[in-house]
């Protein structure tokens, strides 16, 4: 198969969150004289190679199963027989916990279904339950090497240096309340010391436990044993290059190359481009719509989107000493100081005014649209008035139109932690469709992905600030479709930043509060804040 650098294709890490799944459909047909046998040989396998693993200093005994699912995971019936189910993944396999090695209840109910079936009942008891187990066995210990390490190339874990030490996060699987998980996470830490290895600090809270550690590599395959534990991963890196870019001064700045006469013309239609010093040469006109607006941006969004527009990835092009643009701009000013569209003009009428007014004064023919309608994300059906007329003007004109599919900070329920740890659940959720007018079938919706992790050096040391996110993944705050007719949506992807979860003040950070999360963008007030915004550049 061909290969091409410029189609990157990211797996998601498996990081089986916990969440409530149901439906999937009647389990399939079972031979009822072999299938029982199965699941208890497997049941029983189970529990003995976790008694071989145990290690003797690791008290209060307890078992983790690994339960593959066909149809319903029925989540509620394993609850019924004290087991919890810890984790879930897409594809109904079921990571559960019990205090206790006996499985009394479970065999109970596998040895009713071999039994004799019940007066006055056709199916033997529990059939459902018992035919839709697939599988029963253990989380192997290469399964809890992270996806850190697993990118450094430690995909087995026989490729740990016994004798080479190692920085690591270590996460617990949420087993119970927080006073059962920090008790294990006590008893792993002992270990830890028993065998010479550091821990430097920890974590605990609603519903994230992990510890860092500074152990060997011995110590490291060890743990990788012990059933509660759920991850082990080298720690996040951090981002230098935007530190180190925060303190540029304008002098500093590489000047821009010049293009040539025949580069094309990105029109932006946002809150305007000021006449910043790095886009002065691109910048070929403005205009407001209405004219009353004027065309500076006062509000600032549209200096960034534009200098992003221009330049691309402006963090890469610093740290190679160049600017180099790929086009030239153009700008309709249609928001006002305060990011808001003209009370007296309808969006639509707005939208054909400037695009329309661009592509006769510039002859622009490429348009970017960074706005949407918070109120209105997309629930399927007929798309709404802007993207509608969106699609009218890509239809007339002849002109090629991206536009943001929206922002959604991830939802939290009860804890913030759930940014993390149904990351990347929640952004396929009905609440995150993208944002009108990103459902126009006609345009180009952009998504947002992250460009790493967002920790800088002073945070990255501690493990109560968490990644969400690494390189190329989703960003966390990215919205997505499908579009109308099941059309896929977003149609194209790019770099937007990221989210991190910082437990110190127990919240999500992001570009505006924390600079290694962000993009780097131009300033539209350059001259009191310098030249460099730290922004997410899909930010509606």
């Amino acid at each position: 198969m061909a290969r091409y650098d410029h189609l990157k294709l990211v797996r998601l890490p498996e990081r089986l969150e916990r969440r409530k799944t149901g439906g999937g459909g009647p389990p399939p047909a079972r031979d009822r004289a072999t299938h029982p046998g199965k699941v208890r040989e497997q049941l029983d396998q189970a529990i003995e190679v976790q008694r071989q693993r145990r290690k003797p200093e690791m008290v209060d005994p307890s078992l983790i199963l690994r339960v593959s699912m066909t149809g319903a995971s029925m989540e509620e019936e394993w609850a019924k027989l004290g087991l919890t189910v810890v984790s879930s993944d897409m594809d109904k396999s079921l990571i559960l916990f019990s205090s206790r090695e006996e499985m009394d209840q479970l065999i109970a109910r596998i040895d009713a279904y071999s039994g004799e079936i019940p007066k006055g009942q056709k199916n033997p008891s529990y059939q459902g339950f018992i035919h839709a187990i697939d599988s029963i066995g253990v989380v192997q210990p290469k399964d809890r090497v992270g996806p850190r390490f697993q990118e450094d190339g430690f995909a087995e874990i026989a490729d740990f240096v016994a004798d080479e030490m190692y920085w690591v996060d270590i996460e617990v699987w949420q087993i119970g309340r927080r006073e059962a998980r920090e008790r294990k996470l006590n008893q792993i830490e002992d270990y830890i010391i028993a065998k010479s290895g550091e821990v430097t600090d920890r974590y605990v809270g609603p519903s994230l436990t992990v510890a860092r550690a500074h152990i060997s590599g011995a110590l490291l395959v060890s743990l990788l044993k012990i059933e509660e534990i759920a991850t082990i991963d080298l720690p996040p890196q951090p981002d230098f290059e935007t530190e180190e870019a925060l303190e540029m001064e304008l002098g500093g700045m590489p000047v821009p190359n010049s293009l040539p006469d025949d580069a094309p013309i990105i029109g932006i239609i946002d809150s305007g481009i000021n006449d910043h010093p790095m886009l002065a040469d691109i910048l070929v006109g403005s205009i407001a719509v209405p004219a009353t607006l004027g065309t500076a941006d006062d509000f600032g969004h549209g200096t960034r989107v534009g200098s992003i527009a221009a330049f691309g990835d402006i963090r890469a092009q610093i740290n190679a000493g160049t600017m180099n643009p790929g086009a030239r701009l153009c700008s309709a000013k249609v928001v006002n100081g305060n990011g808001q569209f003209d009370n007296r003009r309808l969006v639509p009428t707005q939208m054909r005014d400037a695009i329309t007014g661009l592509n006769e004064q510039f002859d622009c023919r490429i348009f970017v649209i960074s706005l949407g309608d918070r109120k209105l994300p997309y629930k399927g059906g007929k798309v709404g008035i802007w993207a509608a007329t969106l699609d009218e003007l890509a239809r007339e004109l002849d002109v090629v139109i991206f536009v943001s599919s929206g922002n959604r900070r991830p939802r939290s329920g009860n804890r913030v932690e759930e940014g993390i740890t149904d990351y990347p659940l929640y952004l396929m959720e009905d609440s995150n469709r993208f944002f009108e007018p990103a459902g126009a079938m006609n345009v180009m919706t952009v998504g947002s992905i992250s460009h790493g992790e967002g920790i800088d050096g002073n945070l990255a040391a501690f493990p109560n600030v968490r990644a969400i996110t690494r390189e190329g993944e989703p960003s966390p705050f990215s919205r997505i479709g499908p579009g109308m007719a099941g059309s896929i949506k977003p149609d194209l992807v790019e770099v937007g930043g990221t989210m991190v979860y910082d437990a110190t003040v127990m919240r999500l950070r992001q570009g505006d509060d924390l600079p290694s999360a962000g993009v780097l963008a131009l300033h539209h007030a350059y001259l009191g804040s310098g030249p460099i915004k730290i922004w997410d550049s899909h930010r509606q």
